[in-house]
């Protein structure tokens, strides 16, 4: 037997053999469904054929069901995308806006407060050494000794107190708000 080729371009030079099957395999799988979807017909008669037909419609049942699923997820997954993707922009926004003024409001305030402690300390110094002048009027050298003492726990105290505020102002300035990714 020899086989021809037909040039029909739907086909892409299937041989005309193999057109012939696959007609005759529509046809008896057409069949088969019509019979399995009459309902007079008894269940006892072709009982292989009625669980064939009855397990490749539940596949295909399957199947459809299947891409229908996978096509909404994809659909999902995209609308998702793009919200997520708004929502990312609106934030990009929104937070330079943010930090541009806590910036300026930050500069303003610490330049405020570098200030009053330069005021503060300045008065602060200015007066411990007036007192350190006046240590030599006490005629004691006990007293005299002891009073040298507390002045320089003063000078030193002060001067602590006033790097640690500053390091607390600058502290506050790093502060963020600690949150969970959902």
């Amino acid at each position: 037997m020899t086989t021809q080729y037909t040039t029909d371009s739907s086909t892409n030079h299937v041989p005309d053999e193999a057109e012939e099957r696959v007609s005759e395999n529509e046809c008896m799988v057409q069949k088969a469904v019509s019979r399995h979807q009459e309902a007079f017909i008894p269940t006892v008669f072709n009982r292989k054929e009625r669980k064939l037909v009855r397990n490749q419609l539940m596949a295909e049942l399957e199947q459809g069901f299947e891409h229908r699923r996978k096509a909404l997820d994809l659909v999902l997954e995209t609308r998702l995308h793009s919200i997520r993707e708004a929502c990312n922009h609106l934030l990009v926004r929104g937070k330079t806006q943010l930090r541009q003024q806590r910036t300026a409001y930050f500069s303003r305030v610490y330049e405020q407060v570098a200030q009053d402690i330069d005021q503060l300390s300045t008065r602060f110094l200015s007066d411990i050494d007036l007192r350190f002048q006046k240590l030599e009027q006490y005629k004691t050298d006990y007293v005299r000794e002891r009073e040298k003492k507390r002045l320089e726990k003063s000078v030193d105290d002060f001067l602590d107190t006033l790097d640690q505020l500053m390091d607390e102002f600058r502290h506050i300035a790093q502060e963020n708000v600690d949150y969970q990714q959902v």
